[in-house]
């Protein structure tokens, strides 16, 4: 059992037709996730909290631009990227420079930088169950070490390096400082077929778990390609598989590593889980990026937002992308998208021997029919809802969309900001980008102890009276028999189902690590939950339509 937690052209000749309302909540209905939607504008310095009818919740005024990703976590903070004044010869727009860990309060729990004259962070970070950081950054690599590893000479950017991809484990530590605990650096992981005296020299196709260095540009959209010939632009980790899944955004791929190896193995093509150290072990979108396909064969074009679709979500364990559609044959469109990659018996990816990987097409959730049409050339991300639902985020023209299975539009939002200024209704916005949009349900973690009295809309000029916030729709499957109970004194968490309906229940501790305790029909079930660390826990009764009950606990 599955269970479900879950063309601009045509955007200005609508809003013309209707001025009384171009910005904010332009659709709400029953049947979208009841919860609040978070965002960090990109060209602004603060993030934002809204609820379904768009008032405001939360907004955090940190004083610099997101560099570019940021989330609600369930530990109530913020974890931020962020640009101080950047250094070095890093010129993009999608350099960040900082981490950041900030309360509901908007006091900084922890910061840290990235930010030298020869490395940045850039893009994307994302918070373990065990508390570190996973960062994305790029590193500068010289002409002699390009050369000799087997890149083209006449391939080499004209300053003489090129920004090579680095991935790092942050440990926090105090206010200001980390560990580094573990590192992968793409240069230990290349193929090249230019020049048999140098480094790396073999058939490209016969080794798809390495990158060919002397990959001709593919996406000529980005204008730093020349040096930053990768572009990794997100980052996921799945705690089960110990796995970290990336977005190559210049190849049109995504890639998931090991990171069960040492730093060491990590540069190498042994150890770890899966025997093979920091290689590729799975890889998807463009095959003639591996010698193994044609341009026709392309399925990825500019992708964003890669992630594991997470427990308890309908599909979970599925690979959630948004496909931006830069490039894409015919007419530019951008989809939500979802990939199951295939496994072996043993929990291996399959690697053919002379094909692609595997599956020969992704599933299109929304997007791909002629009333769905709506084209981000960059940012956007996708998300699978509580109730099945999957929100996308068209950053880059400031829409975001919550669409039924049956690709119903159930919300729709329009960022009424530009920078940090708020637009009034009937004005049409600009300059209302985001790189990301994330929507969490009433019972999220995070939302533990704070205050959720709605404020007024972002936008000015609006009147929300007319808006409802449904909140019955997550528990339309679960009779109302069904409730939680815990006996601190004994430290027993009990469960009451007289209906014996089909529940999951989750712990889930106050770093976002989980564990499933049911996953049965029942009509009464314990648990002694000592032995468990103490400490403040979650715990979730889950039905198929979602959240039905949570219960906040303290363990001792």
């Amino acid at each position: 059992m599955r269970f479900r937690l879950f063309f601009i052209g045509f955007f200005l000749l609508w809003s013309v037709g209707s001025r009384a309302q171009t910005i904010g909540t332009l659709v709400n209905e029953e049947a979208s996730l009841n919860g609040y939607v978070f965002f960090s504008p990109f060209s602004g310095t603060k993030a934002w909290l809204i609820d379904n009818c768009g008032q405001l919740i939360n907004s955090w005024d940190r004083g610099t631009q997101p560099g570019l990703a940021a989330y609600f976590l369930e530990t109530g903070q913020m974890l931020r990227t962020y640009k101080p004044n950047p250094n070095g010869p890093f010129t993009s727009a999608s350099n960040a420079g900082g981490l950041e860990l900030v309360d509901w309060e908007n006091n900084t729990v922890w910061s840290y930088e990235i930010n030298t004259s020869d490395q940045i962070s850039h893009h994307d970070a994302v918070y373990m169950p065990n508390g570190h950081i996973l960062v994305l950054s790029w590193k500068l690599v010289y002409e002699s070490e390009l050369i000799e590893l087997g890149r083209d000479p006449n391939e080499i950017a004209a300053e003489g390096f090129m920004w090579s991809e680095n991935i790092l484990e942050l440990e926090p530590v105090g206010s200001n400082q980390a560990n580094i605990v573990w590192e992968w650096n793409i240069k230990d992981h290349y193929i090249q077929d230019f020049d048999p005296d140098k480094l790396n020299y073999g058939v490209v196709a016969e080794h798809p778990e390495l990158f060919n260095i002397n990959l001709p540009e593919l996406n000529s959209s980005n204008s730093n390609s020349s040096r930053d010939w990768n572009h990794f632009n997100a980052i996921d980790y799945n705690p089960d598989l110990d796995q970290i899944l990336i977005s190559v955004r210049n190849s049109d791929e995504i890639w998931i590593l090991d990171h069960s190896t040492t730093t060491g193995e990590a540069a190498s093509h042994t150890g770890g889980l899966s025997g093979k150290g920091g290689d590729i072990l799975y890889r998807w979108g463009n095959p003639a990026a591996y010698d193994r396909g044609l341009v026709m064969d392309q399925q990825f074009f500019g992708q964003h937002g890669v992630h594991w679709i997470k427990p308890g979500l309908e599909d979970a364990g599925k690979i959630m992308i948004f496909n931006n559609g830069n490039g894409r044959p015919g007419t530019d469109f951008s989809s939500g998208e979802i990939l199951e990659p295939p496994m072996d018996g043993n929990g291996g990816y399959l690697v053919p021997l002379s094909e692609p990987f595997g599956p020969l097409q992704s599933e299109i959730v929304y997007g791909n029919t002629t009333d769905e049409f709506l084209y981000s050339p960059y940012l956007s991300n996708a998300q699978r809802l509580e109730n099945g639902n999957t929100l996308l985020n068209f950053g880059s023209i400031g829409i975001s969309r919550e669409v039924t299975p049956n690709h119903e539009v159930v919300w729709e939002y329009i960022t009424p900001l530009n920078g940090d200024f708020a637009y009034t209704q009937g004005q049409i916005p600009s300059n209302n980008s985001s790189f990301r949009v994330y929507k969490y349900p009433t019972t999220y973690p995070g939302f533990a102890g704070v205050d959720l009295t709605p404020g007024p809309t972002i936008e000015l000029g609006t009147d929300p009276g007319s808006c409802e916030i449904y909140t019955t729709q997550a528990t339309e499957s679960l009779s109302n028999s069904a409730t939680l109970g815990f006996d601190m004194d004994n430290q027993v968490l009990m469960l009451d189902n007289p209906d014996e309906q089909a529940l999951e229940i989750w712990l889930v501790d106050i770093q976002g690590r989980q564990e499933l305790l049911k996953n049965r029909t029942s009509a009464e079930r314990q648990w002694n939950l000592y032995g468990h660390s103490p400490g403040i826990y979650f715990v979730y009764l889950l039905s198929e339509n979602g959240h039905f009950q949570n219960l906040k606990i303290v363990v001792f």
